[in-house]
């Protein structure tokens, strides 16, 4: 009789929940203002930092970064944007330090039309330079080369 050994799967955490702790559906605007979510949506939003998402209709308009989601929010229905937008949709974040990272990633990935700024890459992430300076340096190799060629 064999006796065989049962294989141990490993098992790893999946790490959902250590970044976002929340987020919501596609809310409408006037629910900032109205006074029977005005309160709870303060409780639940306030103090929390996170990125927000602003919508026209269907189309994304605008995307944020903050660590105050509803004074934000809020904020943007009376500042540039006001008019421009009429839902938004959150995501609560926990780890405050990588929400520059983030809004830079998703303003990278989308063109919406009331971004301005698309955050900035340290130099040393950047890989078109690195492509850059290859393509330079292989414009030299075959310069030098066609000179070559051209005198036979």
């Amino acid at each position: 009789m064999a006796i065989t050994k049962k294989s141990k799967k490993r098992t790893y955490p999946s790490g959902k929940g250590a970044l976002i702790k929340g987020m919501s559906g596609r809310l409408p605007l006037q629910i900032l203002e109205s006074p029977l979510f005005k309160t709870e949506l303060r409780a639940l939003m306030r103090g929390y930092a996170g990125i927000y998402a602003l919508y026209k209709k269907k189309r994304l308009y605008y995307v944020g970064l903050t660590t105050d989601l509803y004074w934000r929010i809020w904020h943007h229905a009376r500042d540039r944007h006001a008019g421009k937008w009429d839902h938004f949709i959150i995501f609560r974040i926990h780890r405050v330090r990588y929400l520059k990272d983030i809004e830079t990633l998703i303003s990278r990935l989308t063109d919406a039309p009331g971004m301005r700024v698309k955050g900035k890459v340290p130099k040393d992430a950047d890989l078109m330079r690195v492509l850059r300076a290859v393509v330079r340096e292989q414009q030299h190799v075959i310069s030098d080369v066609s000179k070559v060629l051209r005198r036979k």
